[in-house]
Order: structure tokens, then sequence, then C-alpha cells
């Protein structure tokens, strides 16, 4: 599942089929709290929440059913050790079924659940990362690189990564203005997650090799967590 064609084609082939809403097209802005800790080789890699932009399409089949797609950029820091940082960039197609069991219509507002799916494509620089230490006359040389060769390399390559998104929606609707959007989505994996990371520790003795051990780790800083979103659609473009 390379093709972006592919996912274009299969989230718009429910928006076809009908026509009796039309489709509503938005921007927005996005967030994710998903910060996590670990130790790789006695480092400690820190994340930070996942911040963004989105380009919103909403299709309508009815007061009460929806389906939301789009694209949406995403990116975080990594922080190695407290002083040398990197940044993950993700681009995510989503694929949402909304329903609305709720909607006030004098004050124009409406509530309902969210449950669907997103590809993602996850992308880093592979950039080392150098680390050393000198214990009386030993010295210590550690190199962390991610690898790079497993993931996706164009830009919209999305490869084998995707999430499971489900929660709540609130919308508020200015008429012909069009729609103010709100979600809160709880983003799990569907697919595989994280970053190979290639780590390699070579100590030398009076300047004299004595050992050269690399290891892959794989790096959890999916983009997965709480997703906290909200855009604003235009008025509705009705094809008849």
């Amino acid at each position: 599942m390379r093709n972006l064609s592919f996912y274009f084609l299969l989230s718009i082939l429910p928006f076809i089929a009908v026509s009796q809403k039309g489709f509503q097209f938005g921007l927005g802005l996005n967030q994710i709290t998903t910060k996590s800790e670990t130790t790789i080789n006695r480092y400690e890699v820190k994340t930070s929440n996942l911040y963004g932009a989105s380009l919103n399409i909403d299709y309508s089949f009815s007061n009460k059913f929806r389906i939301k797609s789009g694209l949406e950029y995403k990116s975080q820091n990594i922080d190695f050790g407290n002083f040398i940082y990197e940044r993950a960039e993700y681009i995510s197609i989503p694929i949402i079924f909304n329903y609305n069991f709720l909607q006030l219509e004098k004050s124009g507002l409406s509530f309902g659940i969210d449950v669907g799916f997103s590809f993602d494509k996850p992308s880093i620089q592979s950039v080392p990362i150098i680390f050393s230490s000198i214990d009386e006359d030993k010295k210590t040389i550690t190199t962390l690189e991610f690898d790079i060769d497993g993931l996706p390399s164009r830009i919209f390559e999305f490869s084998d990564y995707g999430s499971l998104r489900y929660g709540i929606t609130a919308t508020y609707n200015i008429g012909k203005r069009g729609q103010l959007n709100f979600f809160a989505h709880s983003s799990t994996f569907l697919f595989a997650w994280g970053f190979p990371l290639r780590v390699n520790e070579q100590v030398l003795i009076d300047g004299q090799e004595i050992s050269n051990i690399s290891n892959l780790f794989n790096l959890d800083i999916s983009s997965t967590g709480i997703q906290f979103g909200l855009y604003y659609t235009f008025g509705t473009l009705t094809f008849k």
C-alpha cells in the first residue's frame, strides 16, 4: 500500500456514492498528548507532544451521518540526553465516520461520536548523534543514528503505518458561513510503529580499539495518544 492514489480513491468513494448534502472543506489545528521517556545505552530519550495543522474534507449523508477525511501534518521534538534534539514529522490521511446523537437546533450545536482510522507517514532526518566519555585511559564513543532504510522515503509513501481513532466531536453550525468543529480522539497504533535507532558503541584504550558493538533498537515515538483538534469548514459545496 504505497500509492497515494489508492488512499485518495478509498477516501472519496463514500463521498461520491450519494450527493445529498455535499462537501465541506476546511482548515484546522491539532495536538496529540503523547510525552514519553525511555533509556537507551544509559542515555535518556524524551519525546514531546505533537502539534500540527490540517486540511479537512467533510461529507454529510444526512443531519446525523458524516464522513471526515483530509490531510494532517504533525511534528514532535526528540531530546537525547537533554542537550541534543531531533524532530520527527508525520503526514496522515484520516478516514473517520461520524454519528451525531444530539442536535440542539436553536443553538446550532450538535454532539457526536467518531470511529475510524488513518494512514500515517513518519519521517526523520538521519543525523549521527555522538556521545563520548573518558574513564582513566578508556574512551567510549557512542553513536546514535536513525536507520531510515525501512521508513517511507517519498512524501506521500505511507508504507505499513496506521492508527485507529475513536472519540467524541462537537459542531457549531454558523449557517451558510460554515461550521466550527472540535474533536477529541484516542489514537492507537493499527500497524507497526516506532523508529529504528542504531546504536554503535566503540571502546578504545590508549588509542587502540578494544570493542565495537552495534545494536538496533525500536524507538517508540509514534503519533499515538489523545488527539485534540479544532477546524473550521466553509459553506457546503453541493454537486447536482
